[in-house]
């Protein structure tokens, strides 16, 4: 079994450990250690970063107690002496039995400690004062969630948030051991599952207790900060998706960023940012109803100029747009149309949305037609068949046409 340094060591990055195995197999080498401080991807938790060797290590994983770290391996080009072909093969430096130098990328490492020790104080303030479980836990780099086995409402999480971070700025010692197995009967700790074997406790003073196997901070100082982003219904509890230390300071730069962003494109003060908004919406409403009506009036006079004087039992029109307003067509078609009418929006580029409609008919022939021809794609009723092809207006018109429509 691998000894786990980082369990009671989590501040040091740069050791040196010898070396169990080293197994190469598709581009990278498996290997183990005697020790590590690399912490593998457990509790829920990402695994650390850095190099053993000088070569980066891509993952760290822990089965039966014995930690393999992924190392990316180099390649070089060699020659091959049958057919002078030259291949790559992998070209590792990391051997059984040798001294090899490890480093633990610290940034990537502390912050994930920021973050799970702010876990810990939040998850034991919902047990003390709800009486809930963490019953579900996620950190990587990019998202970070808590799950309850209770409701929480918002003013809940708020005055959680704020004794959360009461704490930290208390400044109260945290503190990982394993306890004795005497001592482990008198403890009152959380854990999601029950646990046997030596167990590994993490203290929050006057806070928390909790079984955890990851590493944290020293004192809540060290966090700096925690926000939850926001929380949602969860398996009838609750999942808040939080952020703490120096992730928090950078996503709040990030957001502020944003919001100067959003002012100055709106001209206007950051506070006036969501009237703007309110006001855009408004606006685009109107133009979006005054667009709509702009493309009926443009479709009533296509349909009436083409087709009043000689009403047509087949008839074909090409209409700009999207799609939306094909419905609306369709019925506006109907009083000069007595047989099938079929409608195309869109261009050339894009292709052409499309609604066959025939109220006294079938148009399930034409719309087989379509797809062997053009390979349009669609479906619907026997009077009616909506659908997508991408193809000319000149392809289309043309086998159209050849079957009577104008």
């Amino acid at each position: 079994m691998t000894e786990r340094w980082y369990e009671t060591d989590s501040y040091t990055t740069d050791f040196d450990a010898t070396v169990l195995s080293a197994e190469q197999a598709d581009g990278v080498t498996k290997v183990v250690l005697n020790g590590t401080f690399f912490f593998p991807e457990e509790g829920g938790q990402s695994q650390d970063r850095g190099t053993l060797g000088g070569f980066p290590v891509t993952d760290v994983q822990i089965k039966d107690g014995v930690i393999v770290h992924i190392v990316a391996c180099p390649t070089r080009v060699g020659e091959t002496a049958a057919d002078s072909m030259q291949e790559k093969t992998t070209a590792c430096a990391i051997h059984a039995g040798e001294t090899i130098h490890g480093t633990v990328d610290w940034d990537f490492r502390f912050k994930n400690m920021q973050m799970h020790s702010a876990e810990h104080i939040f998850s034991g303030l919902v047990f003390r004062l709800y009486g809930f479980a963490n019953v579900g836990f996620h950190l990587s780099e990019n998202s970070a969630t808590m799950d309850y086995n209770g409701v929480l409402t918002e003013e809940d999480v708020t005055r959680l948030e704020m004794l959360a971070n009461r704490t930290i700025i208390e400044n109260h010692p945290i503190r990982a051991w394993y306890p004795s197995e005497e001592e482990l009967k008198t403890l009152s700790y959380r854990s999601k599952k029950a646990l046997t074997g030596p167990i590994r406790l993490v203290e929050v003073q006057d806070v928390d207790l909790c079984a955890c196997c990851v590493p944290h901070v020293r004192s809540t100082g060290e966090i700096g900060c925690m926000k939850i982003l926001s929380r949602e219904n969860y398996k009838g509890g609750v999942r808040l998706h939080y952020i703490g230390g120096f992730r928090a300071i950078e996503h709040y730069g990030a957001a502020l960023k944003l919001i100067g962003d959003a002012g100055q494109r709106l001209s206007v003060k950051p506070d006036g940012i969501v009237s703007a908004i309110e006001k855009l919406i408004l606006d685009n409403k109107e133009l979006n109803y005054r667009l709509v009506e702009a493309e009926r009036a443009t479709v009533d006079s296509k349909i009436r100029d083409t087709y009043s004087a000689a009403p047509s039992e087949n008839f074909l029109l090409f209409l700009p747009g999207d799609g939306a307003i094909l419905r609306y067509a369709a019925d506006t078609a109907e009083q000069y149309c007595t047989g099938t009418c079929a409608l195309f929006a869109g261009d050339d580029e894009r292709g052409y949305r499309y609604l066959l409609e025939n109220p006294n008919g079938s148009v399930t022939e034409l719309q087989a037609l379509l797809k062997t021809e053009l390979a349009a794609r669609g479906g619907g009723t026997e009077h009616s068949v909506s659908g997508r092809v991408t193809a000319t207006e000149e392809d289309i018109s043309t086998l159209l046409n050849r079957l009577g429509f104008r």
